[in-house]
C-alpha cells in the first residue's frame, strides 16, 4: 500500500523531471530533429522516462512507474511542450512500458538488471508511439531497426541503470531510509 510519503517523493521527483523533460525536448530538438536520421535520436530517448525509474527504484511499490511516469509528462505538456498531449501519451506508455517490466519481475528484484530490463521495455513503449503517432513506420526498414536498438539501449541505461545508481547514491546518504529503498539490507540480494 502507498504510504503519503511515497506520494509526495513521487510527485516532487516527477515535477522535477517533468521540467527536466522540457530542457531535454528543447536541446534534442535541434540535434535530433527531422532534418537527421531518426534512429540517432533514439540514443537520448531514455531520459524521458527516467521518472518512472527513479520513482519505481526508491518507492518500490506496484504503479510507481506509470504514476512517475504520467504526472511527469503531464508536468512535461504543462509546462509547455513543443509535443503537446502527446507528451502525455508518451508518459503513458513509456512509464506503462517499465511498468510492465517490473510486473513481470514481480516487483521483487531491484538490482541492475531488473532496472535495465524495465527501462527497455519503457522503450518498446516509445518506439510503439514513434512507429503510430509520430510516423515512425515511413522510414526505410534500416532506420526503424536502428531506432528500435537504440531507443531500447538508452531506456536501458538512462532509464534503467542511471536511477538504479542514483537510488543506491541516495541511500547510501540516508536521505531515503523511510522509503523502501532504504529500509532493504545493504547485502540483501532480491
Amino acid at each position: 500500500m502507498w504510504k503519503l510519503r511515497d506520494i509526495v517523493l513521487a510527485v516532487i521527483f516527477s515535477v522535477v523531471c517533468g521540467a527536466i523533460y522540457m530542457g531535454w525536448d528543447y536541446l534534442t530538438m535541434p540535434l535530433f530533429g527531422t532534418s537527421v536520421n531518426p534512429a540517432i535520436g533514439g540514443i537520448v530517448n531514455g531520459m524521458w522516462w527516467i521518472a518512472a525509474g527513479l520513482v519505481a527504484v526508491i518507492i518500490r511499490r506496484p504503479g510507481a512507474a506509470l504514476f512517475a511516469g504520467v504526472v511527469s509528462a503531464l508536468f512535461e505538456f504543462i509546462f509547455g511542450s513543443p509535443y503537446g498531449p502527446g507528451a502525455i501519451i508518451s508518459g503513458l506508455v513509456q512509464g506503462g512500458g517499465m511498468e510492465v517490466g517490473l510486473l513481470l519481475l514481480g516487483w521483487r528484484r531491484w538490482n541492475t538488471g531488473t532496472m535495465a530490463f524495465a527501462g527497455a521495455m519503457g522503450g518498446v513503449g516509445n518506439v510503439i508511439q514513434w512507429l503510430t503517432e509520430y510516423g515512425g513506420d515511413k522510414y526505410p526498414v534500416g532506420v526503424i531497426i536502428g531506432y528500435i536498438v537504440l531507443t531500447l539501449i538508452s531506456g536501458a541505461v538512462i532509464a534503467g541503470l542511471l536511477p538504479s545508481w542514483i537510488g543506491g547514491a541516495l541511500k547510501r546518504s540516508g536521505v531515503v531510509r523511510n522509503f523502501a529503498i532504504g529500509r532493504e539490507s545493504v547485502g540483501a540480494r532480491r
